[in-house]
């Protein structure tokens, strides 16, 4: 406990200097940097009451917004009804639940870790220069996290081992997985939650780069960028690597012109590593022959996701108010349903997809709500993203991207509602709801010069007349 303590109270003597020094605009970028770093088991256990250090920076960013002068009151904020509703509903879930205590307390856990988190970001950020720096704390933020990757790949050390052992949905499955060797996660609870936030801040490097002033933040980030592709690998998951592809390709597609000569770059060095490495294709397409065979591990594992919504489907669609509010909020892991899974009867214990644990868990109307916060923010980054003149707009393809990668990702993992990556998407909703309308305020101070300049010109025009 000594080292959480300590760990602790460096991030409260970093974020309030930084909010002395800098304001509370401009400490956010910090704040969006610790939040990746630290595990679920950097936490003082009070009881009903986990004390994470993400939730202890959730905590001081409230006191610091309460207290801020920066804060636009203002500005509506994006979402308001969305979220409203969502919350509303869960609380309605929660009344009907089966493990109403269990419920009750990740309903709370979710209003003050995520909810809160992107009340504070979406009111406090006025400038676009305070998006890219939030980006470039996300991917600080993943170096940082990939150093400690090769260090656990290549020296078999974990970072992991300095933490006390905590009890989370993932502990079970968390480090060596038989099937596939050793698979780095770093502070993650599972790699493939590792390497989901990797997909996710990839493409905010690529961006970066482009928008970098000197060579030596350029060498930076290209290495950042060729570390966290590594780390990618070798997490060994295949829905990150998918992430990361689909995300490269909207990106060869949508992104300005640099940043696509980026990623054909990265394509052809990609292709040169597979022919000089051909161990690493032989990896890549072992895994992709077993995931397609039902025998392996690998194929019982993807089958798994699709047998999660037939058992929703099965039990919700057989009861109406079950199928409206669900069974509660965190219910699933004491429902103890059984179904016939490849040709044997076995216990779903557990839920390797957020899409199904939000209808199982809050109904259909939950799924729906759930699922529009990000629909909205992906729709508004794509219509800007089209909208905005160039470079402008490349923000709004990587907000994107980001997006459509964790919302794949809530299709086969259980990404939502806890960990790092979740706080990284309530950020990343928080900035595409609110960019597009920084940029048309900076674009509008640009011009009140000129056209002052204008009125000045005619009152001397009119003046010598």
């Amino acid at each position: 406990m000594t080292l959480v303590y300590t760990i602790d109270a460096i991030v409260i003597l970093l974020i309030l200097g930084s909010a002395y020094r800098k304001g509370l605009e401009r400490t956010l970028p910090l704040i969006a940097f610790l939040l990746m770093l630290f595990p679920y088991e950097s936490q003082i256990s009070a009881g009903f009451f986990d004390l994470t250090t993400q939730r202890l920076i959730v905590v001081l960013a409230s006191v610091l917004y309460l207290f801020s002068k920066e804060v636009q009151e203002k500005r509506k904020l994006p979402l308001k009804i969305t979220i409203f509703c969502l919350m509303a509903w869960m609380l309605v879930a929660s009344a009907n639940s089966i493990v109403f205590t269990t419920s009750i307390k990740a309903v709370l856990s979710e209003f003050f870790d995520f909810f809160v988190l992107y009340y504070i970001f979406a009111k406090s950020i006025t400038r676009t220069e305070t998006v890219r720096k939030i980006m470039y704390g996300f991917v600080a933020a993943m170096v940082v996290l990939s150093v400690f990757g090769v260090l656990e790949v290549y020296a078999n050390w974990s970072v992991m081992s300095v933490f006390p052992q905590v009890y989370h949905r993932f502990a079970d499955l968390a480090g060596t997985a038989g099937d596939r060797g050793e698979r780095v996660q770093t502070t993650f609870g599972h790699p493939i939650l590792y390497g989901a936030s990797l997909a996710m801040a990839i493409p905010m490097a690529l961006y970066l780069i482009t928008a970098s002033q000197t060579v030596k933040e350029k060498i930076f980030l290209w290495s950042a960028t060729f570390l966290m592709f590594l780390n990618l690998y070798k997490t060994t998951s295949r829905g990150p690597w998918m992430a990361a592809a689909l995300s490269m390709t909207v990106v060869l597609l949508s992104g300005g012109r640099q940043m696509r000569r980026y990623v054909m770059g990265i394509a052809v060095l990609g292709v040169i590593v597979l022919l000089a490495r051909p161990g690493i294709w032989l990896t890549i397409s072992n895994l992709a022959s077993l995931t397609m065979s039902s025998d392996s591990i690998q194929g019982a594992s993807y089958q798994w996701r699709y047998a999660l919504y037939d058992l929703a489907f099965s039990h919700l669609n057989h009861d109406f108010w079950r199928a409206l509010w669900g069974y509660g909020p965190e219910s699933f892991y004491f429902l103890g349903w059984q179904m016939i899974f490849l040709g044997s009867v076995v216990t779903f214990r557990s839920c390797d997809s957020s899409v199904a644990a939000l209808m199982i868990e809050t109904g259909y109307i939950g799924f729906l709500l759930a699922i529009s916060v990000y629909l909205f923010a992906g729709f508004k980054a794509l219509r800007y993203s089209l909208k905005l003149p160039k470079p402008a707009n490349l923000p709004c393809v990587v907000l994107l991207v980001n997006i459509c990668a964790f919302v794949f990702q809530m299709t086969n993992v259980d990404i939502l509602s806890w960990g790092q990556q979740t706080y990284m998407s309530w950020i990343v909703v928080a900035m595409a709801m609110i960019y597009p309308s920084l940029v048309e305020q900076e674009a509008l101070v640009e011009q009140e010069p000129e056209t002052e300049n204008i009125g000045m010109q005619r009152h001397f025009a009119e003046a010598l007349r």
